[in-house]
Formats: structure tokens, sequence, C-alpha cells
């Protein structure tokens, strides 16, 4: 009964000081001085920037962009192998484990708002000076023993825990988001190799049906020389573009076994695993859909976007924490324990006249700190400003790209017609120099022209085609992921 009073007893006394430490603080409060600081950044809206001529002719509504974008190209072994490194790269095991940091920074936060709750206790057999402990312990040994309980629960009256909190669920957020765009890159850079692979492989075969027609032309012309019906001038012309071309094929086959090297590390793998990559099913002429629309709602889903715009939260929130330090703090404090440090055996502490208890508040006031504070709080409205004006460069940068590739697009799109109707033309002006020289009618220098231009347009469609599907791979990274082709899209 005794301790029963003396806790009720105590319990109103920390109330009373409570409500009177509150109404202090609460006076103090108007005190708080940050300087006059505050945010000089604004975000940007996305609706108010002039997107361009190349978009504005599709601001209409459209679909949300598709995940597996790649799969439009129709080459199953692009499809595994970008499943393939999206599951093994390091690149995202990394973003990966920054958003588990990221959730792991949260839970301490958050455990900042909760009651803190510790115990603890010391045992030992203690001998007490007899010149310094007086009597009766002193120069005697014995056991000195106790537990306690300790409670300590911050009130954050002004939300600084709180803000905190949030700004490191708000971090999370942007941790997630960056994953999501490491995840992005990874797959167009996966995507963007394999077209390379595609391209080259059909350069070697420009290149290697070069060769083997010029090889084929050498060795007609070499039987007419040695039957007198041609000269040795047309020998050395029909010979010397052949290490040239030769040249050309081990260029390519250099360059497909780069790419692969490239694809393999993508992967996760060893430059090894390149040795073992096939030709790619895919071909550079595959038909791909260019968006008939592409709101600025889009740019505004792009995960690097949607990274900085949580970042900017999470510096809004720092604001408040700095704030927050300006006022009062007010912790609730309890502790509960046993103690003895007399004469007796181990156990003598655990009896109800060893009990003690604290139970109270504990409180800090703000006078002078040499302006750390009003820094504090300086310094976090300047990173909000730099987070904001990151957001605003982030969306800028995003529709800069996405109006870059559709521009590259619609330019690509209208060089490979003009390079196909080059080609027939090329391949027609080579098929009649070269009958015409076995009819004897021409010489060979029209045939060397005109195989010289039909090598040299073959080449030039091979690189737009492969450029065309480069920039749409690029856009659909600018798009945040793709886009939904059957939802009013253009064939180009």
């Amino acid at each position: 009964m005794r301790l029963d009073a003396t806790l009720r007893s105590c319990t109103a006394a920390a109330a009373r000081l409570l409500l009177v430490a509150s109404g202090c603080f609460a006076l103090l409060a108007g005190c708080a001085n940050t300087g006059g600081i505050v945010p000089a950044a604004t975000l940007v809206d996305a609706k108010t920037i002039d997107p361009g001529a190349a978009l504005r002719a599709t601001q209409q509504d459209a679909g949300w962009p598709q995940r597996a974008w790649w799969t439009r190209l129709g080459d199953p072994n692009l499809d595994a192998l970008v499943a393939h490194a999206v599951a093994g790269s390091p690149d995202l095991r990394i973003a990966q484990a920054r958003s588990e940091l990221a959730l792991s920074q949260a839970k301490i936060a958050g455990a900042a708002i909760e009651p803190n709750v510790n115990a603890g206790g010391a045992f030992g057999r203690t001998r007490f000076p007899r010149l310094s402990t007086p009597q009766p312990i002193g120069g005697h040994n014995t056991w000195n023993n106790h537990l306690a309980v300790d409670l300590s629960y911050d009130l954050d009256l002004w939300g600084r825990n709180r803000a905190a909190l949030e700004g490191t669920l708000d971090n999370v957020q942007a941790a997630a988001a960056d994953t999501r765009m490491a995840q992005l890159s990874l797959e167009t850079s996966v995507v963007r190799a394999y077209i390379d692979l595609a391209l080259q492989y059909a350069l070697l075969d420009v290149n290697q049906a070069n060769l083997a027609r010029q090889t084929r032309i050498y060795d007609i012309i070499r039987k007419r020389a040695s039957r007198g019906l041609a000269s040795e001038l047309e020998l050395s012309q029909a010979r010397t573009p052949i290490p040239a071309l030769q040249a050309q094929v081990q260029q390519s086959e250099r360059a497909i076994a780069l790419v692969k090297n490239q694809l393999a590390v993508l992967g996760g793998d060893g430059p090894g695993a390149g040795d073992r990559r096939q030709r790619p099913g895919l071909v550079l002429d595959a038909p791909i859909a260019v968006p008939a629309s592409l709101p600025a709602e889009l740019v505004g889903h792009r995960p690097d976007v949607v990274a900085q715009r949580w970042r900017v939260e999470t510096a809004a929130q720092g604001i408040k924490v700095a704030k927050a330090d300006f006022y009062p703090n007010i912790n609730l404090v309890a502790s509960i324990g046993l103690a003895s440090a007399a004469f007796g055996n181990f156990f003598t502490f655990v009896d109800r006249d060893a009990i003690g208890h604290n139970v109270g508040a504990a409180f800090s006031l703000p006078i002078f700190d040499g302006g750390r504070r009003q820094g504090n709080y300086g310094a976090a409205t300047r990173n909000y400003d730099i987070a904001v004006e990151s957001y605003n460069k982030t969306v800028l940068a995003a529709f800069q790209s996405v109006a870059d590739e559709v521009i590259s697009l619609q330019s690509l799109t209208r060089q490979q017609a003009g390079i196909e109707d080059a080609l027939r033309s090329a391949s027609q002006a080579y098929g009649l120099a070269e009958r015409g020289y076995r009819s004897g009618f021409t010489d060979y220098l029209n045939v060397l022209a005109t195989e010289t231009e039909l090598r040299r347009q073959q080449q030039s469609l091979a690189l737009v085609q492969a450029g065309r599907l480069d920039a749409w791979a690029r856009l659909m990274q600018a798009l945040g992921g793709g886009f939904d082709a059957t939802a009013g899209a253009e064939q180009p």
C-alpha cells in the first residue's frame, strides 16, 4: 500500500509539472527565429512546358507504357536475354540493396516516435574501503546488486520525429523509383546492344557478299586474261579491292565479338558467355510503332522523374525537422528497480525495501546556440531548393529526350525510304553494268563504280534500319518503359 501511494503521488506531481512546462513552452514557441529563411525554388508544372513542334502534334490521350516493350521486336532470344540480365545484373542488385537500405533507415527513424524501454542490471561482490566508507560496511565485503527498467517517451510536441519518419519513408519511395530506373536502363542497354549485334551481322553479310562477288569477278577476269581477252590493268583493278574487303569482313567479326562480350557482362556473366551467343533472330526492318500521342503526363511517370519528386518531399520534411529544433522539447521518463549494497547474501536486493522508482519529465529549452539551429534550418531549406531544381532539370531533360527521339525516328524513317529507293537503283545499275561487261559492251570501270555504289547503299540501309530501332529503344526508355502500341499507334 505504501508503494502504491508513493507511485500515485509521484504520478500526480509529474502530471502537474508537465502541464506547467507545456504552458511555458507554448509561450516560448513564438520566440523561434528562423532568420526569415524561406525556400526560393518552385516546382515546374509539366503542363506549362512547350514540348516543341515534334510533340505538339501528338498532344492527345495515350495509353500507359507497357513494361516489356522489347517483345514487340518479336525475338524470343531477346526476351530471354533481357530476363537473364535483370536476374543477374550486379548494377540492379546494387540498386535493390540501396532500396532495402532506405527501408531499414525508415525503421530506425520510426523507432523515435515509440516509447523506449530498457532493462539492465549489475551484480558484483564489492569491498568498501574503510577509510572512505562509513561503518558498518566500510572495510567489509558485501554484494552490490541492482536491477532496473527504464522508460522514456518523446512527446514530439512539434512533430520533429514524425517529420523525420515521413522523410525517410519518402526516401524509400525514391529508392524504389531508382531501382526501377536502374532496371529500365539495363533493359534498354541490353536491347540496344542486341540491335547492334544484329547490325554487325548484317554488315558482315554485306561485306562477305561483296568479297565473294569481287572474288568471282577476279576469277572471271583472270581466266579471260589467260586467253588474252582482258588486260593486266583490268586484272589489277579487279584484284585491288579484295584485301580491303577482307579487312572489312575482319572488322565486322571483331565488332560482333565485342558486342557479344558486352551482352555477356550486361547479363552478369563473364565474357566467355558471349562466345556461346548465337546470331540474333531480329531483323533490322522489324515493324515498330511510334506513338500517335505523347501527353505530358507520360513524362511525369518516368522513374527518374518520380524519384526526384520523392526527394523533394524528403527535403520538405527536412525543413520541418530543422524548424522543430527551435522549440522546447519534453520527454516523459520513468524507472523502477531493485538495489542493495548492504550486508547479506546474494538475494538481499530481492526485497520490498530494495524497490526504488522515478517518474517525471525531462525538458530541453534552446536559449543560445551561436546560430547552429538557424544554420541547420538554412541548410535544410537550401537542400529543398536543390531538390526542387533537380526535379525541374530532370523534367526538362525528359521532355528533351522524348522530343529528340521522336525527331530522330521521323528523320530515320524518311532516310530509310530514300535509301531503299537508292538501293533499288544501285542494284539495277550494277546488274546492267555486269551484264554489259560480260557481253563486252562496257569496260570494267563501270562495273567497279556501280558495285561500289551498291555496297555503299547496302551498308547505309543496314545502318539506318539499326539506327531506327535504336532510336525507338531510346524513345521507350525516355517514356519510362514503352507504351501500349495497340492504342492509337502509327506505322511509319
